[in-house]
């Protein structure tokens, strides 16, 4: 086997290693039945634990990023841009995702029993918004029930300490630190996820039967095919924009290493060196694709949006509360966005995004290994989508800074030639 092959099958040994356990778990809880329920507790300490770590996790992680920014003024205005557009694709995924799971359904097969519901019908979307994003006492915004009131109070905090300058960066040291000291805590309890998945797996089947795999197989015919799709029409309807004709041609030209490197390795952060050799040979001027795409490496997950999407929608049936007005399907698609942008930076196997999803809705925290799970089967189409979505992105990017005409500029040798002359005018 080359090296290569080597990389790509280690790519997915944790994954594999997972559902395998995960399976294990499956086939345990239909033989023993209701009898599987003796591992429920290893199954709920492990995922206990996971919660503990949520919250402080995702402070010292996102504040510790944005603290870290010494000059907000010389980028303010790419980042503004670049954020810009990753919102307005990342709504689009989740809209189509819409129109997906609308035409073909998801799996009913399993009903599980609803808790409080976080959507009220009789609330307006503008109600549910503010409910969702902010709280009105302190102690509230440090619960993982507050998952996107505690992003929002993190944002400020990191804004304000990068503000603050020299004087907060003993601060934003200590964030810094203290984001390693977790990041570490979870790498080791996710060491322990296949034997609590699995535990937890045997409880479920034990009550749900073989359902719940039914729903799994459900779900992955739904979401690859929609996720092609995605990835052929909407980063070609990208491209359009930013270069005409020549931008799809020349897009999926370059975006095949890229593209392929994404599925082999699961890992946004490979690819960036061939996303921005990428960026290069179509022409996106360095200043932009040396923040675009590492930016967009962390934040700009419409693969995910896409997934979260289907994720609603499959719990709001398997709890029997459907998604039915229209500030439903907006509350829903602001919470996958939402989560699409702020939260996916934040480590965990996608616990962080989950247990937004969880207490937005309101959903019981049964469901969360559930979500884990269908996160894992989903990944290799998140990546593939989020990462090449980062190369559509820049070229809109330099679109709307330079032009509609940009790819008929050599911008790179323009700012090459620009760098010369002013560092000839600082030595002379």
């Amino acid at each position: 086997m080359s090296n290569q092959a080597k990389k790509k099958v280690s790519a997915y040994h944790d994954s594999l290693i997972l559902i395998a356990f995960v399976l294990v778990g499956a086939v345990i809880g239909i033989v023993l039945g209701e009898k599987a329920s003796f591992l429920y507790p290893i199954g709920q300490i492990w995922l206990n634990m996971l919660f503990v770590l949520l919250v402080p996790l995702i402070f010292f992680s996102i504040a510790g990023s944005i603290a870290a920014v010494a000059d907000t003024k010389r980028i303010g205005k790419l980042l503004l841009l670049t954020i810009g557009i990753f919102i307005v694709t990342a709504a689009f995924a989740g809209i189509f995702m819409f129109l997906v799971t609308g035409i073909f359904g998801v799996d009913t097969s399993v009903q599980m029993e609803a808790g409080e519901s976080a959507i009220n019908a009789a609330d307006s979307v503008g109600t549910q918004i503010v409910n969702a994003f902010t709280v009105n006492d302190f102690p509230l915004v440090i619960s993982r029930g507050h998952i996107l009131a505690l992003i929002v109070f993190t944002v400020f905090f990191g804004v304000t300490v990068s503000a603050l300058g020299e004087e907060g960066r003993a601060v934003s040291q200590w964030l810094a630190d203290l984001s390693k000291v977790f990041y570490k805590m979870v790498a080791l309890l996710m060491k322990l996820a296949p034997i609590g998945l699995m535990a937890y797996f045997a409880n479920l089947t034990g009550t749900y039967g073989a359902e719940l795999l039914k729903s799994y197989g459900r779900g992955l015919l739904i979401y690859y095919p929609a996720a092609i799709v995605y990835f052929f029409a909407f980063l070609a309807l990208y491209a359009f924009i930013a270069a005409g004709p020549w931008g799809v041609r020349n897009f999926f030209r370059q975006i095949l290493t890229p593209a392929l490197t994404a599925l082999g390795t699961r890992s946004s952060a490979a690819t960036l060196p061939l996303q921005l050799d990428a960026c290069d040979k179509l022409g996106v001027p360095r200043e932009v694709s040396s923040v675009v795409v590492p930016v967009g490496a962390t934040c700009h997950m419409d693969g995910a949006c896409l997934a979260t999407i289907y994720e609603i929608v499959f719990c709001c049936v398997m709890f029997g509360r459907p998604l039915r007005s229209l500030s439903d399907f907006a509350f829903a698609l602001v919470i996958a966005v939402a989560g699409s942008v702020a939260v996916s930076s934040v480590p965990g196997g996608g616990a962080a995004m989950e247990t937004m999803v969880i207490s937005s809705f309101g959903f019981p925290t049964i469901v969360l290994p559930v979500l884990l799970m269908m996160t894992q089967l989903f990944d290799a189409g998140c990546t593939l989508i989020n990462s090449c979505g980062d190369t559509a992105a820049s070229m809109l990017v330099t679109r709307f800074l330079y032009g509609k005409d940009w790819y008929k500029k050599d911008l790179n040798r323009a700012e090459a030639a620009n760098t010369v002359t002013k560092a000839g005018a600082i030595n002379g």
